[in-house]
């Protein structure tokens, strides 16, 4: 997640009221070190906000991990059935459709998740590197391309964010943003070959943009 991104999901969720978000549902939601420590602007502006207001969240992931609720497989039709009566108000997915074959299908499933009014906030990169985890099939929809995917949801806020470039993410010590780029070149050349690496460097130079949505799922879902 970028720090933008997570100012902009703050926001959103604090201009709905609590009992309209909660329970709320974090897909693919990493570990609380990740959420905490690693990126720790998300805690700060998604998630510390929410307990302040008393929104109950669950997170979700694929793997297992401390501050991780729930672990599953959303192209697993019996888990996400398994979902369907926990009573989740809202949904948060940032950054995953990117690395599924079938965003689509994912998306449809999301849809599920929520009852008619809930809401999906949906974040995606528009302009990015290349991010094998484990593959990236480089989706990049604006919200006119991301929409479409929620068949059953109508936008009621969207938009492409700036978020500023690689080197506002990296530490300004040149010994340390050495270290990280050639971490970074070697774990990309381990997934992405040629395509990986050679696409990061410059993205420290280079503008990123992530396409924000708030949906709503709309009584002709049913």
């Amino acid at each position: 997640m970028l720090t933008a991104e997570a100012r902009w999901i703050g926001r959103i969720l604090s201009q709905l009221d609590a009992e309209k978000v909660s329970p709320l549902l974090n897909v693919g939601s990493a570990t609380a070190a990740f959420r905490e420590q690693v990126q720790p602007f998300i805690d700060r502006e998604i998630f510390a906000p929410l307990r302040n207001r008393d929104v109950v969240v669950d997170h979700l992931d694929v793997q297992e991990g401390e501050g991780i609720d729930l672990r599953g497989d959303l192209t697993d039709d019996s888990f996400v059935a398994g979902l369907d009566g926990r009573g989740y108000q809202a949904l948060l997915c940032c950054n995953l459709l990117e690395h599924v074959p079938d965003p689509g299908a994912i998306c449809a499933k999301l849809e599920r998740l929520v009852p008619v009014g809930g809401y999906l906030i949906i974040t995606v990169p528009n302009r990015f590197p290349y991010h094998p985890d484990p593959i990236d099939t480089m989706f990049r929809p604006d919200v006119a391309g991301l929409a479409p995917l929620f068949q059953h949801c109508r936008v009621i806020q969207g938009e492409v964010l700036a978020c500023g470039t690689g080197w506002d993410y990296v530490d300004r010590d040149p010994r340390a943003l050495l270290v990280k780029v050639k971490h970074r070149l070697s774990g990309m050349s381990e997934h992405g070959g040629v395509k990986g690496s050679a696409s990061f460097l410059p993205w420290l130079f280079r503008q990123f943009r992530q396409t924000c949505t708030l949906f709503q799922r709309q009584p002709h879902s049913l």
